[in-house]
């Protein structure tokens, strides 16, 4: 089953209203290889598609927000290296400003390869080796982290989990200032019991684990709203997601999908979220309308075919 793309990226662009986001965390740049099935070890083979563009969580984000017609910025670390040219002109390629954590380190943009299967549409990501470069620091101060020219701190502010060391007193500037700040919670990241007490969203995988607690992934509910987080989710793959609005419990069916690609989904569902609840759209809302921009992501090679209508 498809979800049908030119009619609901047309109604999408029809109520374009510009809101403003500000996403923190990853830049890479993906390497994607279409297999039949996952090589056995020690074997030559060749994909059936190869893709290459700059991805990471708060990236991918940013530029779906951007894809719907939102002004973006991304706080990340994008340094140099031979990786850090695409990356810098897919940003300005969309519009989005960047504020470059590495820039005057010798830090390098990372490299990811990840391994599509066609059968399943699943992903296996390899990343290097994580890097020891220290990053700047930014300070509580909206004024003195941001660069000139981009106005106020925006209504909704989203973090992925990385960089939290170096951005989490940003954060807390724009919480004071009254921003939602939103969580993409793929998995547990040092920093994240931190981030906790700021956040009014908090968007997680199943994968997301907090440590010490049991395993079954609905122990985010209770964890997250006794930091008093208003709104909390789970994405659970083709299964429905679970949503919690201050008390409230909800779920929002996924689209039945002939899945080509799964990487970034989660990234796309975060950057749609992000618009739809900027541009004044309640929780439950924004979830639903950003679930279905994530199924249509699916359905091709990379995270932005599904803009374009180019669809399978």
């Amino acid at each position: 089953m498809r979800v049908e793309s030119m009619h609901l990226t047309r109604s999408l662009r029809e109520t374009i209203i510009e809101p403003r986001v500000l996403f923190l965390g990853r830049s890479t740049l993906d390497v994607l290889y279409r297999l039949d099935g996952l090589p056995a070890e020690d074997t030559k083979v060749y994909a059936q598609q190869f893709h290459a563009a700059p991805g990471g969580p708060a990236l991918n984000a940013a530029i779906t927000h951007a894809l719907l017609g939102g002004e973006a910025m991304l706080i990340s670390a994008v340094g140099g290296g031979p990786w850090a040219a695409p990356v810098r002109a897919e940003l300005e390629g969309h519009g989005i400003r960047l504020l470059d954590l590495a820039a005057g380190t010798n830090y390098e943009t990372p490299l990811t390869t990840v391994l599509v299967n066609a059968a399943s549409g699943s992903r296996t990501i390899l990343n290097p080796p994580l890097s020891a470069v220290r990053l700047t620091l930014l300070v509580e101060s909206w004024e003195k982290s941001v660069p000139t020219g981009w106005g106020a701190v925006p209504p909704v502010v989203l973090t992925d989990g990385f960089h939290l060391e170096e951005t989490l007193p940003l954060l807390a500037a724009c919480k004071a200032a009254g921003a939602a700040i939103c969580l993409d919670g793929g998995s547990w990241k040092p920093g994240t019991a931190e981030v906790a007490p700021l956040l009014s969203v908090a968007i997680c995988s199943e994968r997301f684990a907090v440590p010490g607690l049991d395993a079954n992934p609905e122990s985010l509910f209770p964890w997250f709203a006794d930091w008093g987080v208003a709104c909390i989710a789970l994405t659970r793959g083709a299964r429905p997601i679970l949503g919690w609005e201050r008390g409230r419990r909800f779920e929002i069916e996924v689209a039945r999908i002939d899945a080509a690609d799964t990487l970034g989904a989660g990234d796309v569902l975060h950057g749609a979220f992000a618009h739809f609840f900027a541009a004044g759209d309640g929780f439950e809302s924004a979830l639903r309308r950003a679930a279905g921009i994530a199924s249509l992501s699916c359905q091709s090679l990379g995270t932005q075919s599904w803009a374009a209508g180019d669809v399978r």
